[in-house]
């Protein structure tokens, strides 16, 4: 009797580990579909003038500005409003913009009375700006357009606030133009995070207004 009883108690003990084992593999199966809920979800809304890059190519992280003042909107960090509750004007970022508008100068419209290319950049909507990773550096990825006619006069850049160093690609009048003497590693990062559609350059394309 001894030896059934003394069997019995290893018994029990495997049997409350096969019933413990499936508990937490439940518990872990209920984290990962959360997990999952929140990666294939459907992401919220965002109207113009919210990002425009929702998970771009080398993407790493996206501070607050809290965290890092860069990481508001370039309209601000040139000194145009603040819509968040840390954004302020950058001298270096706005220095920078400067001297790329010169290079632009040469793309912008004739007419006097018309807006200055600046003008016209800065009165569209802006996302706030991103690192991207690019080497062993971190590169500032920044977009400005035209109000109403972002897809037909727009401003992709990137910014490497160390040196400083701005570089941009222009379109505008259906033309692709580079600024600030970008490598093909920039150039190629900024097609990849904000593409151009081919059907815009074409001679037959509604080009931007000059107001």
């Amino acid at each position: 009797m001894l030896g059934c009883k003394q069997a019995a108690v290893p018994a029990a003990e495997n049997e409350g580990d096969d019933v413990a084992a499936p508990a937490q593999d439940a518990t872990a199966s209920a984290h990962a579909d959360a997990a999952g809920e929140g990666e294939d979800g459907e992401s919220a809304p965002y109207e113009e003038g919210d990002s425009d890059i929702p998970t771009p190519a080398g993407f790493d992280y996206a501070p607050s500005c809290e965290e890092n003042p860069l990481a508001t909107h370039f309209f601000t960090l040139v000194g145009g409003n603040t819509v968040d509750n840390c954004g302020r004007a950058d001298a270096k970022l706005t220095a920078a913009f400067d001297a790329l508008l010169k290079e632009a100068a040469q793309y912008d419209v004739a007419d006097p009375d018309a807006p200055s290319q600046r003008e016209r950049l800065l009165s569209g909507p802006s996302a706030a700006g991103a690192p991207k990773t690019l080497g062993a550096e971190t590169w500032w990825f920044y977009t400005a357009c035209q109000a109403h006619q972002c897809d037909t006069h727009q401003l992709a850049m990137l910014y490497q606030p160390d040196y400083p160093k701005l570089v941009g690609r222009l379109v505008s009048h259906c033309k692709v133009s580079w600024l600030g003497n970008p490598t093909a590693e920039q150039r190629a990062l900024i097609d990849e995070i904000k593409p151009v559609d081919p059907a815009l350059l074409k001679d037959d394309a509604p080009c931007e207004d000059e107001g």
